[in-house]
């Protein structure tokens, strides 16, 4: 690999987990991509690049991310002007395109089961999966524990991660409460932003003509772009009942966990990486 390049990293799913995975490989010196659908629903948007998907660029703390709509952008993106790549294309395609290291799925399914990435990344691409339905050595090399907890973000090298719990991890006192699900597939329309101070049953959006209140008051920690599209069942508010606008923008607590849990499982084998002869094809991570 030429000196001037990184390593690349390939992230699915654009939310503040696969974001904060994106920012620490970043500012560990590896290349990270995030490649996530058109019109991302995630709501967490102060805490996640997702705006890259709708205003061109977005910023996390220092870090930049630049949406490329070409793949033969991101090269320039990721290693020259040493930015953060935020893409349509498939993650598949991408890997294979620009030889990366490893794929780290962040899509956080939970209730669906997730796929065997190792079947479908190119040879010798490491694949790491967060949180449920993940299992080291079944459909992932390896798998990141995202429930909260003493194990939260440890680095699991064999079998699979907790099941999902169902219940949203409080806040300010609150649970699910504070969130608002769509009650059906549709597009989401919003003129409010994050960090807004809102009173509980202030309408907030819409979801094609069904007008979304806010479930109490606070400010939005969570809040769907304007143009999201959103399936059934995603959450498209949440409201903070803190009330304290600064704590909606910046890296998570639980993120920055799982994140660190990548990083380690990547550096792990950074050695072996490290000792490819440069003629050979990538192998991955060991």
């Amino acid at each position: 690999m030429p000196g001037n390049q990184r390593r690349v990293v390939v992230i699915a799913g654009a939310g503040d987990v696969g974001s904060a995975v994106a920012l620490t490989l970043h500012r560990a010196g590896f290349a990270a991509i995030l490649c996530d659908d058109v019109d991302p629903p995630w709501s967490r948007r102060g805490m996640a690049f997702t705006d890259a998907w709708y205003v061109g660029t977005a910023t996390l703390e220092e870090g930049a991310a630049v949406f490329c709509a070409s793949v033969k952008s991101l090269p320039a993106v990721v290693h020259g002007q040493r930015l953060i790549g935020a893409t349509t294309w498939s993650w598949t395609g991408v890997a294979a395109v620009l030889g990366a290291v490893a794929i780290v799925d962040a899509r956080m399914k939970k209730r669906h089961a997730s796929d065997d990435l190792r079947a479908r990344v190119p040879p010798g691409v490491r694949t790491i999966g967060i949180g449920p339905g993940f299992a080291a050595g079944a459909n992932v090399d390896v798998a990141v524990e995202s429930a909260w907890g003493e194990r939260m973000g440890a680095v699991i090298a064999e079998g699979p991660t907790l099941a999902f719990e169902g219940e949203p991890h409080p806040l300010g006192g609150s649970g699910r409460e504070r969130f608002v699900y769509a009650p059906h597939a549709e597009r989401f329309a919003t003129g409010r932003r994050i960090g807004d101070p809102v009173q509980r049953g202030e309408i907030v959006g819409a979801l094609g003509r069904t007008a979304l209140a806010a479930p109490l008051a606070g400010v939005l920690r969570g809040l769907a772009a304007n143009g999201a599209r959103v399936a059934e069942g995603g959450k498209i508010i949440e409201v903070d009942p803190r009330g304290d606008p600064t704590l909606c923008f910046g890296l998570g607590e639980r993120p920055a966990a799982i994140a660190r849990g990548v990083l380690s499982a990547l550096h792990s084998s950074a050695a072996a990486i490290d000792n490819e002869p440069a003629h050979a094809a990538p192998r991955g991570l060991a």
